[in-house]
């Protein structure tokens, strides 16, 4: 089993697979941290009270200013092929079955059975299905397959990737975050999933989406037509596309306002641009820790040699303890700015790639991901 993503490393091998363990991942929103069996059991995804249950979607005053958002955690145990079930590509799917219009998904790499059963069973419900691909890590299966069954998939040949991983319904309902839609992503690798419901993020994504599957616009040469500054429910938001916007330089104008805690998990960290304005931080007194995936953090490349080389007690970063991938992208600021998406700390991503992140300011949004951080931070391996 191969593990291929934005790394500037090329490929990685796994470890085989161990026996069998817990399948679910964590949910945490306002209410807390449960299990995604738990949530399917209680039938939370109802129309009329579950995720895509929450207010009227031609209300104007939703979509100008509505936010609601859940957070979904990865288990990243890693049970048998065969043992794989109640993941969360079961959670996305349940959302893309009670679509009433139209499904919009940018996959790097789709092969979760749950989500493919899904978009072909809203294709025979006469629902628009568009589906893009980045065509070396999404397997031709997939694709051959939803071709058969009527769907239009839109894939991007260039040697830069189409890196993306979300999910619009209707237009109005947006998942993102570090999750491949794929089975490996699902149950064996440490990502984030999140759910919004707002319109206006919603809006910007489905530019983003139109860019690609309408124009065949990819990476660099993809227009700046949307949103990058919004207040969603009173909360300040912003949402940026790579790599037609510069995205490194402007996680970096925010990593600079940190006044008191930087956290980061990051699958690959390779951008000056970021590492010095951790740095420069840290340098000034602010309390640093971050977790890199491990396979490639030993790289001339890799920022972990410049952390560990600028030799401050309050910068300390190790390197991740799973034995597969940590495959977030994450920073949490002062306990409530938090940056996440598609988008790897890395010069591919800001300079080739298609991508996206998105930046909360919120204190009780930054809890669940400070909780996944202290999980990670104490699987790490201590240097």
């Amino acid at each position: 089993m191969s593990q291929i993503d934005d790394n500037d490393y090329g490929e990685w091998t796994a470890a085989p697979d161990p026996a069998p363990t817990s399948n679910t991942g964590r949910y945490a929103g306002i209410g807390g941290i449960i299990t995604i069996l738990l949530i399917l059991a209680i039938g939370y995804f109802g129309l009329d009270g579950g995720l895509l249950g929450n207010g009227d979607p031609a209300d104007p005053e939703l979509i100008t200013d509505y936010f609601d958002y859940d957070i979904l955690f990865t288990s990243a145990t890693c049970p048998a092929t065969a043992d794989r079930e109640g993941g969360i590509d079961e959670v996305v799917a349940a959302t893309i079955d009670e679509a009433r219009q139209q499904i919009d998904i940018a996959a790097f790499d789709l092969d979760s059975k749950p989500i493919i059963d899904a978009l072909i069973a809203a294709e025979e419900r006469n629902l628009t299905v568009r589906v893009v691909v980045d065509n070396e890590h999404t397997p031709k299966a997939t694709i051959d397959r939803l071709r058969r069954n009527g769907t239009s998939v839109i894939e991007d040949k260039r040697s830069a990737l189409m890196h993306n991983k979300f999910v619009i319904i209707d237009g109005r309902y947006l998942w993102t975050g570090s999750m491949n839609f794929a089975s490996t992503g699902v149950y064996c690798n440490n990502n984030n999933l999140v759910w919004l419901d707002a319109p206006q993020l919603a809006d910007n994504y489905t530019a983003e989406m139109d860019e690609m599957y309408i124009d065949r616009a990819f990476g660099p040469t993809s227009p700046r037509n949307n949103d990058t500054k919004l207040t969603l429910g009173g909360i300040p938001v912003e949402n940026y596309f790579a790599s037609e916007h510069e995205v490194a330089r402007s996680i970096a104008r925010v990593v600079a306002r940190a006044e008191r805690e930087i956290l980061f998990m990051a699958f690959s960290f390779t951008n000056e641009d970021i590492g010095e304005a951790i740095i420069e931080r840290a340098d000034d007194g602010v309390f640093v820790q971050g977790v890199i995936e491990k396979t490639g953090a030993d790289t001339a490349a890799s920022y972990l040699n410049d952390f560990r080389r600028a030799k401050l007690d309050n910068l300390e970063v190790r390197k991740d303890g799973n034995r597969r991938l940590m495959h977030h992208k994450v920073m949490i600021i002062d306990g409530r700015i938090t940056i996440f998406g598609s988008f790897n700390f890395s010069n591919a991503a800001a300079d080739n790639n298609d991508e996206n992140v998105i930046i909360i300011d919120d204190p009780t949004f930054a809890q669940a991901f400070i909780e996944e951080f202290e999980i990670v931070w104490s699987e790490a391996e201590i240097p």
